[in-house]
């Protein structure tokens, strides 16, 4: 589908993932630039900093990091449509000279960064590639470097991933071949890869009041969406988007934000407490 599509009912900045509500109230552009935000903070981003994006999207949190933190930051897509845009929001804002851009796999990125964000990527990586993936985000980071992935997560302890795998329905019509890591899978796979979690965060609740925003939107622009895509593709999405947050109202399926650094270090360059992540240590 196109970005058309997708600017009918995400938030103007167009980012497609998990909001962060603070109180439960707010509009969605805000939860999802509080989102942006509470990432950044929690990696505790400084100016000058590097940062790499895997999965970039359309550009709003490399957009927020640059501006708002004066970070240097590249992001990486496989999508063309998003490479397009995001590329044109970077020269809209005036950003050439803090932001990259790029079409290009994670495993083919050179670092090192002093900051990592992979959201809403993970799900994508298969789970046979996870040791691949983790290895990389360590190899990519520099040595007193901070990395933060957010990603859906499986609640089932069991089979290590979701029941039917991404899922019948949305394997076949929206995420062909997405897989879904437990928590568990997750953890362990980054510690094998070199990682050390730090703090580890399930924001179940937010994506599925995140959702109902989409859904809400979605459907208060049915005339519109209809004369972007067929019947069928419609279809598909009101189903969705609706079925998703019931699985995460139901603890189908979690989201969880790991923020993790390379493992080894000495416990005096660990903070004393979680603070700094709702002060605004920036």
């Amino acid at each position: 589908v196109s970005n058309a599509f997708y600017a009918e009912w995400l938030d103007p900045a167009m980012v497609y993932s998990c909001a962060y509500f603070e109180r439960g109230d707010e509009t969605l552009a805000a939860a999802q630039q509080q989102k942006i935000d509470h990432i950044l903070t929690k990696l505790r981003l400084q100016p000058g900093q590097t940062l790499l994006d895997i999965g970039c999207g359309w550009g709003a949190l490399v957009l927020r990091a640059a501006e708002a933190f004066g970070a240097r930051c590249v992001g990486i897509t496989l999508s063309q449509n998003q490479f397009e845009l995001a590329t044109e929001r970077v020269r809209a804002a005036g950003l050439g000279d803090r932001i990259d851009i790029r079409l290009q796999d994670y495993r083919d990125v050179r670092g090192p960064f002093d900051r990592i964000t992979s959201v809403g990527m993970v799900e994508h990586v298969g789970l046979k590639n996870l040791p691949t993936y983790f290895r990389r985000l360590h190899e990519l980071l520099a040595p007193d470097g901070w990395a933060l992935n957010h990603g859906i997560a499986s609640t089932d302890p069991d089979n290590g991933e979701t029941r039917h795998g991404g899922g019948r329905f949305i394997d076949r019509y929206v995420f062909p071949q997405g897989e879904l890591p437990h928590i568990g899978t997750v953890l362990t796979t980054l510690q094998r890869g070199g990682l050390e979690p730090v703090d580890i965060e399930n924001l179940r609740r937010h994506y599925a009041r995140t959702l109902q925003c989409w859904s809400e939107a979605f459907e208060a622009r049915t005339e519109r969406l209809q004369s972007l895509v067929d019947d069928r593709t419609w279809r598909v999405w009101r189903m969705y988007l609706v079925g998703s947050q019931w699985a995460f109202e139901h603890d189908e399926i979690a989201l969880f934000q790991v923020l993790c650094r390379r493992a080894g270090q000495p416990a005096t360059t660990l903070p004393w407490s979680r603070r700094w992540m709702y002060e605004g240590a920036r």
